[in-house]
């Protein structure tokens, strides 16, 4: 072992006081467990739980694009990131168009099968 010498003695009991703070935030664990409790009075009470949110989709396309490029124009190295910007925007709207009609076909399937 080393020698009894300041620099050798731990100054620490070895454990971090962190472990001893309760973790999280005890007003929120306070709301959650009152809430338990609320519901767990009644446990024959059917419990209403939120909807889901609907997708909001994508923004229509812009009427006018104010920054069109034309052939005879060098393009500079800035306006590769607008293009690919662009381009970015108008595929996912295209993919989100194409997922809404096979969402709509089956649907029509369902409600056609549900008629059989």
């Amino acid at each position: 072992m080393s020698e009894p010498i300041p620099e050798s003695i731990p100054t620490s009991d070895g454990q971090s006081k962190k472990k001893d703070r309760p973790r999280g935030n005890a007003a929120v664990i306070t709301q959650q467990s009152a809430q338990i409790a609320t519901l767990m009075k009644h446990p024959e009470r059917e419990v209403e739980l939120p909807h889901a949110k609907r997708s909001r989709g994508l923004a229509p396309p812009p009427e006018i694009v104010a920054n069109v490029q034309g052939s005879s124009a060098g393009a500079g190295s800035g306006e590769f990131h607008v293009y690919k910007a662009s381009r970015r925007r108008e595929t996912e709207r295209l993919r989100m168009m194409d997922e809404q009609v096979e969402k709509e076909k089956r649907d029509a399937e369902h409600v056609a099968k549900m008629a059989e």
